[in-house]
């Protein structure tokens, strides 16, 4: 409380009426704050103020693919986050998010030392989280470890939510600081998972559990090579579902390409997992009807900024680009989420300054179009977003650098899903990805519970 005696003190001696305005301060050890102000997710806030956005969390780091959002078992939704870096705070955390905007204190899942986990969060059938996480090994091991957590959501206040390992399997060790970043997607009661495996030189494998009694069983596994671009350590992989059931699955950092795997004709034995092809862009979204990605432009010095578009390429016929676009040099959306056949991705805007959260939508169908919009009332340097669409709001996620730190901010907006005209700017230009070819193999998956 010191520092706000100090500070108001200083105004009162000089004749001055304070107004500290609705969001004036981080909140005081303990979550103390001036008289007519609460401490809302580690900010003051006046009240009776509703500001448009709130943050709930100061960490070292977190890594662009490690937000996760979720339907809340009420309303809102529930952003899930990985906090690998934060020395003696490491671990998954669970804030949740009502549609006015007002956050819960975040909650920690599960939590970990040692070296940084990369994970993935999807929910199970049952109600819980399922957590896929993987992990380099300890002292005593030599071996890299892929598994998936089932976690409550809910538990009694101040308890720790029960954890049961529903999956596990494991693959030599061959050294590095972090692992590549691993991907999931649920269907009902079927599980989609893509991890590197360095082995070999590398390789990305797609691993299919389907849920029996408790367990989590593999009941086929898909493997392709890593592309010569891309090695072992820099074979971060996300996975994206199209409603027809076609995965899709980008690897790379900075290089990137696509694979596609189709469970329909996997599980019948006819065939696998395509040969990745590369893009000299950076792939969103991917469908069975084509790819959504972001275009690097010119970079601008003045701005620290790159003109960027946003391309979607058909699978069969010709590119289509919404130019006019910019992105700062520190931000990326790095991936889309899907929504009602078609994909949200953040920030998109045509300012480098980034005063709002713009969120925009893409489907294989319809052009790209500006959704819904979240006000700042920070100014820290953008690293990257994360927006979801429930019912007729859109949540976003967004975190920014803070002196050598990182801040977590989430904002809810009105999810303006028609009225809305269609960008400007567009062109045909044939550049980037190709689609796969067919490629290698399929294998019987192994590990806990293979059949």
């Amino acid at each position: 409380m010191a520092r706000y005696v100090l500070v108001l003190s200083a105004l009162l001696g000089a004749g001055c009426t304070p107004e500290l305005g609705d969001v004036p301060f981080a909140c005081e050890t303990g979550g103390v704050c001036p008289e007519g102000y609460s401490c809302q997710a580690t900010v003051c806030v006046r009240d009776g103020a509703s500001p448009t956005s709130r943050r709930p969390k100061r960490v070292a780091w977190i890594n662009p693919p490690e937000m996760f959002w979720l339907s809340s078992e009420g309303e809102g939704a529930t952003l899930i986050v990985n906090d690998g870096f934060t020395p003696g705070a490491r671990g998954i955390y669970e804030i949740r998010v009502a549609p006015d905007g007002k956050l819960s204190e975040p909650r920690a899942l599960f939590t970990y030392g040692g070296g940084t986990i990369s994970s993935a969060v999807v929910p199970l059938p049952d109600g819980r989280y399922g957590v896929v996480l993987v992990r380099f090994p300890n002292v005593e091991s030599d071996e890299m470890t892929l598994e998936l957590l089932g976690i409550e959501r809910t538990s009694a206040s101040g308890s720790t939510p029960a954890v049961e390992k529903l999956f596990s399997t494991t693959t030599p060790f061959l050294g590095g600081a972090e692992p590549p970043y691993v991907g999931a997607s649920i269907d009902g009661t079927t599980l989609n998972i893509a991890w590197t495996v360095p082995s070999g030189g590398g390789r990305v494998e797609v691993l299919h559990l389907e849920r029996e009694g408790s367990l989590w069983n593999p009941t086929w596994k898909a493997s392709t090579n890593l592309p010569p671009d891309v090695p072992p350590l820099s074979g971060d992989c996300q996975i994206f579902r199209d409603d027809s059931g076609l995965l899709t699955v980008r690897v790379g950092f900075e290089s990137y390409a696509l694979s596609t795997v189709d469970p329909a004709t996997v599980m019948g034995g006819m065939g696998s997992m395509t040969e990745f092809a590369p893009t000299t862009d950076e792939p969103l979204f991917g469908w069975k009807d084509g790819v959504f990605a972001l275009r690097l432009g010119d970079y601008d010095p003045a701005k620290a900024a790159h003109a960027v578009s946003y391309v979607f390429t058909p699978t069969m016929g010709m590119p289509t680009e919404d130019k006019g676009f910019t992105m700062p040099e520190t931000a990326t959306p790095f991936v889309g989420t899907p929504f009602e056949g078609g994909a949200l991705v953040a920030p998109v805007s045509r300012d480098p300054k980034l005063p709002t959260i713009d969120v925009a939508w893409r489907s294989p169908t319809e052009p790209l179009r500006i959704v819904a919009s979240v006000p700042r009332t920070s100014t820290g340097s953008i690293f990257t977003a994360r927006a979801f669409g429930l019912g007729d709001k859109a949540y976003v996620a967004w975190t920014e650098f803070y002196e050598s730190n990182m801040d977590l901010w989430i904002g809810v907006s009105d999810l303006r899903r028609g009225g809305v005209g269609t960008l400007l700017g567009r062109s045909a230009r044939a550049r980037g990805f190709a689609r796969p070819t067919e490629g290698p193999r399929i294998e019987k998956a192994q590990g806990q519970g293979a059949p």
